[in-house]
């Protein structure tokens, strides 16, 4: 989505050494069907906070004053500031969180491209193991996700 196709993979080494066989790991079948489900429910979930910060950009009205003006034509210059900062934090800037999603789905991707390549080596080395894969992709049940958890810091004991 950010258009940048450009910019180095994070985990492009992996994938390539995945790809040549000099990567080895160890994993059954369900293991790679979760993996691949996971990384398919992070990659929505990213799309779905990058579009919040595309309407947050968006937004036309904020409430802080950025239309204010008084009766002799002053703006109220804050509230102006404060609306453009907002703007440019959730889509205007490199350090955007857009863009900082952006790298984490770039990462994501990654990581679902090594282990899809890793499953078809696997796949093709061992015909047993890919039926299984098959089988097990096309009737495992959903997995729950992890439990959202809220920030909290542990009271001191007194």
């Amino acid at each position: 989505m950010s258009g940048d196709d450009n910019l180095p993979r994070p985990l492009t080494n992996l994938v390539n050494d995945a790809r040549e066989g000099r990567l080895l790991v160890r994993m059954d079948p369900e293991q790679f069907v979760y993996v691949d489900r996971d990384c398919e429910f992070f990659k929505t979930k990213i799309r779905d906070i990058q579009q919040m910060m595309t309407d947050i950009a968006q937004q036309q009205t904020w409430g802080l004053g950025e239309q204010y003006r008084s009766k002799s034509g002053n703006e109220l210059v804050s509230g102006k500031t404060m609306v453009k900062r907002y703007r440019e934090k959730a889509r205007g800037s490199q350090n955007s969180v857009y863009a900082v999603m952006e790298s984490h789905y770039r990462v994501v991707e990654d990581i679902q491209d090594l282990f899809r390549v890793i499953r078809e080596r696997y796949s093709q080395q061992d015909a047993e193991w890919g039926a299984r894969y098959r089988e097990l992709e096309a009737t495992l049940p959903p997995q729950a996700p992890a439990p959202q958890r809220i920030f909290s810091v542990p009271f001191a004991k007194e």
